[in-house]
């Protein structure tokens, strides 16, 4: 009879072992249990960030398309200068910064004669992040724009170049570059005002200190003349130099030289204003940095669009260009020759781009 008693009491024992050892790994049970479930929120998470991701290259595609189609439409009455941008435009493909993941699978540039416009279509194929749980591996994003063939002059333009001619620019000729980059800009503004009517530009250029300025006036032949003579020399400090240039272009003086223009009528003109500020190191002193942000701060504020470029500058002078810069899209971090040749190029069309318009 003990022996039935012991028996019969260890089928309890045992159950109550395995129930106890259930509740005590409740918590794998649990995780299992919530990662099943949380598989339909993940995918949802996915699609939000998924679909956020493709807005921003949206608009960026968008952005691109407008200056296509305004260099494009530039270009119009010109057969050879058509193929020619067609071709630059795909050949630099591969340097458009879309962003990890984002590849540009289509560029459509489509001349209409009889309607005397031009429109451009580019498509971009963009890898998912959560979204791949459901299968979905790529989303697309276009940009697409519309220019008219009768485009220059639209818009008026005031530019103020800020150089950084320290002695490190003396390295590997820098200030070589610099001075075939600036040249280079000037002249792409030349070729949409040959009558310097609606471009003025003007120069400061610094090191410890400001070395030269050249005020704002019509064209761009007496600042590049100025530039093409540029030497290195000394250390840095970017303070002041920002502060003549931005003085130059803030408040409304450049809008009463733009209006006294006859070529303007009696329409009410207010000028796109740009100011392109370049270094390669950092400056001497920390407390430059803090000065030159809040001369840029107030730049920014009167509705001029700074483009900042880093030529091989170390952290401190590419952070403070960035700073300054308009957005991420007027900053360029140029880590070679080629890279800053480029950066000057591309502010260059922007600004042409700028004096055009957009039919849609």
């Amino acid at each position: 009879m003990a022996q039935m008693d012991s028996f019969q009491g260890y089928w309890p024992r045992r159950a109550a072992g395995a129930l106890t050892r259930f509740f005590a790994d409740r918590r794998g049970n649990v995780a299992m249990i919530f990662g099943i479930a949380a598989l339909p929120l993940m995918i949802a998470m996915g699609v939000a960030i998924d679909y956020g991701n493709t807005s921003r290259v949206d608009q960026k595609l968008a952005g691109i398309a407008d200056a296509v189609a305004l260099a494009a439409a530039n270009v119009s009455n010109d057969p050879d200068a058509r193929e020619e941008l067609a071709n630059k435009f795909l050949a630099a493909n591969s340097g458009l910064d879309l962003g990890s993941g984002v590849n540009l699978t289509d560029i459509q540039i489509v001349f209409d004669d009889e309607n005397e416009r031009v429109s451009v279509t580019l498509v971009a194929n963009i890898d998912t992040t959560l979204m791949g749980l459901a299968g979905i591996n790529h989303t697309n994003a276009t940009g697409h724009s519309v220019a008219g063939y009768e485009v220059s002059g639209s818009h008026p333009v005031s530019l103020g170049l800020v150089l950084d001619v320290s002695g490190s620019m003396a390295w590997n000729n820098k200030i070589g570059t610099l001075r075939t980059a600036a040249t280079g800009l000037l002249d792409q503004l030349h070729t949409n005002d040959p009558d310097d009517v609606y471009v003025r530009t003007g120069l400061t250029t610094y090191n410890t200190d400001v070395v030269s300025t050249v005020r704002m006036d019509w064209g761009v032949d007496h600042t590049r003349s100025v530039v093409q003579t540029l030497i290195a020399s000394g250390g840095t400090a970017s303070t002041r130099a920002v502060n003549v240039t931005g003085g130059w272009l803030r408040g409304n003086s450049e809008s009463a030289h733009h209006n006294q223009q006859e070529v303007h009528g009696d329409e009410e003109i207010e000028p796109l204003r740009f100011l392109i500020f370049m270094t390669d190191g950092d400056n001497n002193q920390s407390r430059d940095d803090r000065r030159t942000k809040r001369k840029c701060d107030q730049i920014k504020a009167d509705g001029i669009e700074i483009f900042s470029v880093a030529f091989e500058a170390p952290i401190r002078g590419r952070e403070l260009l960035e700073y300054c810069s308009t957005d991420e899209d007027h900053y360029f971090d140029a880590r070679n020759s080629q890279d800053f040749l480029d950066a000057f190029e591309a502010i260059g069309l922007r600004i042409q781009t700028s004096m055009l318009r957009l039919v849609e």
